[in-house]
Order: C-alpha cells, then sequence, then structure tokens
C-alpha cells in the first residue's frame, strides 16, 4: 500500500513539473515577436546581443522523470531479497 501511495505522489510532482516547464517553453515564444517588433533604428551591437538566461529551474534528467516507475521496482525487488536471503540467513544463524 505505501508503494503504491510512493507511485502516486511521484506520479503527480513529475506531472506538475511537465505542466510547469510546458508553460514556461510556451510563454517563452510569445516573448521573442515583442523583440522583434523594436524599431529598425536600433540596431545597435549592444542591442543585437541575447538576453542572458534567467537562472530557473535545470530540466529534470530522464532518470528522474521516470522514477515513479522504476524505483517502486527496485524497491520491491531488494524487499523481496530481504526477506527471501537475508532474513532466514539471520533467523537461522541464532
Amino acid at each position: 500500500m505505501l508503494l503504491g501511495l510512493f507511485m502516486i505522489r511521484q506520479f503527480i510532482q513529475e506531472r506538475q513539473a511537465a505542466r510547469v516547464l510546458a508553460l514556461e517553453q510556451a510563454s517563452a515564444p510569445a516573448a521573442e515577436p515583442a523583440a522583434a517588433a523594436a524599431p529598425a533604428t536600433e540596431a545597435a551591437p549592444s542591442s543585437a546581443a541575447p538576453a542572458p538566461e534567467k537562472p530557473g529551474k535545470k530540466k529534470m534528467k530522464l532518470r528522474w522523470r521516470t522514477a515513479w516507475i522504476w524505483l517502486p521496482l527496485l524497491i520491491g525487488f531488494f524487499g523481496q531479497a530481504y526477506l527471501s536471503h537475508v532474513k532466514p540467513m539471520l533467523e537461522n544463524a541464532g
């Protein structure tokens, strides 16, 4: 049950991050035409320089965007390995 709740929580977080990223990408092209609409008389080299990127969040790597899929499986694998191999060894040793 806890594993299922973890998977749901990870999925929701990944969807929220994807939604924020999509909104940022959608708003970026809208800002470019406004800059292109500036008068042609201001063609100074300083205005031709690209604007610095804003220090926002870094894009998450694929392994962390898909962690809600593979991480619970990995946790389940190690949990089952513990129950099948380590716990019986500890019980028989005592």
